[in-house]
């Protein structure tokens, strides 16, 4: 007879939306892709930025291609490979490597830039497809170029984790080189140029810790550092630990490294989505923050706007894609921010460069079967005063919103603070519309006009649990409804990675502890 006790804090999150935001968004014409490859996999970069132009390379039905961004629609350039995989980026002078991931044999096709026609065509340097064979012991792979052109691919196969290099024009790879062995074959590694070397990070599911090593520019190839075991200092042992395979790097131009990675923790009062920061001097701060929901994040920087954003759908399966904000001067994680709001987004994906001023964000809806996606610009232009905007507010409930100032438009890049004061037996429940959250009161900088609805639900002291949910806690998927007498046979589930959600009335409450025994 065994015994589980388990503790839930249950908390609801919200959005929120301050002054810290992109200075435009502007939504991209859809493109049909394959959705089953979508814009998976998180490491990768799909995105890359030529010429003036934005380019991408996605699957469809017909294989691997590349496209150009043309004002908001996207313009076929050309078909990489026939094959169908998910596409990682390089683009050197005007020479793009698109490292095409499949889990038996994956490619490297490489690219030159034709500037009279504004395309690319084969490189003429190698125009053959070189291949690697993974035999379904690779997840996921990514690739890099160090300071002296040599390229690096980095990957988990089976419980180690690979790095192999070659140099120009990239046709003859070396054998692979172990960085780290006792993995879980779920783990994924990822490769980042940085100045002066090249670096892997990696997950360890088994002693739930993130890995670092670096390879200094011209050292010998098997020559790398000590594991860093990066912000090991907040690990925690809450969940399934500090280490999930969710990761994607970014590089200032001073050295700092950027990474945007999931935890295992699994648990409401504990980070989900976090930020690791590497130093120049080889130091990693303490993790930071950055949203207790959310998955697959990636992490962008503009270095002249001086700031660095970590973008994320809110569900495994689809949902929204949120985003938190930071200057790059003082790492402080700001309020969650909607970028894209729908029922079904997921896997985003953008550039190994970074933006200035702007930058393309692409994301999968797999129901539709489309790549969305958006056009960002941190343009720091000041913004024309002579524009004016509407601000509206809506109430839901019984209580009161003021505005300050209280004017009927105004002005481009102002800033109006909105107060919500519920009535008597009432309580604020939350903001809705263009912006979300619960900071009361609410800044609101007017780039647009904006539309919010104000909620107040009736104060209640009554709080009780409805129902239990068994729930995979890898996936975030419902395995089956637990009710009263219910046994729970672990053998025949497809996963013996748990979670019980106490379903609540209210949504919100503090705790909820109980116990369940079976055989």
């Amino acid at each position: 007879m065994k015994k589980f006790t388990f503790l839930f804090a249950l908390a609801l999150f919200f959005s929120l939306g301050l002054s810290a935001q992109f200075t435009s968004v502007t939504n991209l014409e859809n493109l049909t892709i394959d959705a089953s490859i979508g814009t998976h996999h998180k490491a990768q970069s799909k995105i890359f930025y030529h010429d003036g132009k934005h380019w991408a390379a996605l699957a469809n039905s017909s294989g691997t291609h590349l496209w150009r961004l043309d004002g908001t629609s996207w313009t076929h350039v050309l078909m990489l490979t026939s094959r169908k995989g998910r596409a990682d980026c390089k683009i050197v002078g005007n020479v793009v490597h698109v490292f095409v991931y499949q889990s038996n044999t994956s490619q490297l096709i490489s690219a030159q830039y034709v500037p009279s026609s504004k395309t690319f065509e084969i490189w003429p340097t190698r125009s053959s497809i070189v291949n690697f064979s993974f035999n379904s012991e690779v997840r996921t792979a990514t690739i890099d170029i160090d300071g002296t052109g040599r390229m690096w691919l980095a990957y988990v196969r089976n419980t180690e984790v690979h790095v192999q290099w070659s140099d120009g024009p990239y046709s003859e790879w070396s054998s692979p080189i172990i960085l780290a062995s006792d993995l879980r074959s779920d783990d994924a590694a990822a490769v980042v140029a940085m100045p002066g070397k090249i670096g892997v990070l990696w997950s360890n599911q088994n002693t739930d810790r993130w890995g670092f090593k670096t390879h200094t520019d011209g050292d010998p190839a098997s020559s790398w550092s000590a594991d860093e075991v990066p912000a090991s200092q907040s690990a925690l042992n809450v969940g399934y630990g500090m280490a999930d395979d969710h990761m994607n790097m970014k590089v200032a131009s001073d050295g700092t490294l950027y990474c945007a990675i999931k935890t295992g923790y699994n648990d409401d009062a504990y980070p989900l989505i976090g930020l690791l920061v590497r130093r120049p001097s080889g130091t990693w701060d303490d993790l930071y923050d950055v949203s207790r929901i959310g998955t697959t994040p990636i992490v962008v920087l503009n270095e002249a706007a001086g700031k660095l954003r970590v973008i994320y759908p809110s569900k495994t399966y689809g949902g929204d894609i949120l985003y938190n904000e930071s200057p790059l001067s003082n790492i402080s994680i700001g309020p969650q921010m909607t970028l894209m709001k729908g029922e079904a987004f997921r896997d985003p994906t953008s550039s190994k460069q970074n933006f200035n001023p702007d930058g393309v964000i692409l994301t999968t809806d797999a129901n539709a079967g489309i790549a969305a996606g958006v056009l960002v610009s941190d343009d720091a232009s000041s913004p024309d005063p002579s524009e004016e905007y509407t601000l509206s507010v809506n109430i839901v409930g019984s209580g009161t919103v003021t505005k300050s100032p209280e004017q009927s438009s105004y002005a481009a890049g102002s800033t109006v603070n909105l107060t919500a004061t519920p009535a008597s037996g009432y309580q604020f429940a939350g903001w809705s519309g263009d912006v979300t959250g619960t900071t009361n009161p609410l800044p609101v900088v007017m780039n647009g006009d904006v539309d919010l609805t104000a909620t107040f639900t009736a104060a209640t002291s009554q709080q009780q649990v409805t129902s239990f949910t068994l729930v995979n806690s890898h996936t975030e998927q419902d395995l089956q409804a637990l009710e009263d007498g219910a046994v729970i046979v672990l053998s025949e589930l497809s996963s013996t990675k748990l979670n019980i959600r106490a379903n609540t009335s209210p949504s919100a409450v503090g705790s909820v502890k109980f116990e369940l025994s079976g055989a």
